[in-house]
C-alpha cells in the first residue's frame, strides 16, 4: 500500500498530538485543595494523578458493607511518588 505525500502528513501530524496527549498524561495534573494549590510536601513538584481510596471501617468489613464506607481522594506525585490523601474535594487547575 502507498500513500501520498498529504497522507503522510496527516498521519505524522495525528501521530505528533497522540504523543503529546501522552506526556500530557505522563506529566499529570495540578490540583488545588481549599483555594490553594497543591505542592508535593516530599520533593516540591506540582504535577499530581488523581485517585480515589475506599475508607474501610472494621465494623463495615465484619458485616460485608464496606461499599457503605466514605472515600478520601488521593493526589499522586508524579515525580516522587508520594500519596497526598485529602477528605474534601480537590479541583484540577485548567491550563
Amino acid at each position: 500500500m502507498y500513500y501520498s505525500k498529504q497522507q503522510l502528513e496527516k498521519i505524522k501530524k495525528q501521530g505528533e498530538e497522540a504523543a503529546k496527549e501522552m506526556d500530557r498524561n505522563k506529566l499529570g495534573h495540578e490540583y488545588k485543595a481549599n483555594d490553594m494549590k497543591v505542592i508535593c510536601m516530599h520533593c516540591k513538584h506540582d504535577k499530581f494523578e488523581y485517585g480515589k481510596a475506599l475508607l474501610n471501617t472494621r465494623g463495615m468489613t465484619f458485616f460485608d458493607i464496606e461499599w457503605l464506607n466514605g472515600a478520601a481522594i488521593t493526589l499522586v506525585c508524579k515525580q516522587c511518588g508520594f500519596i497526598h490523601w485529602f477528605g474534601k474535594d480537590v479541583t484540577q487547575i485548567e491550563e
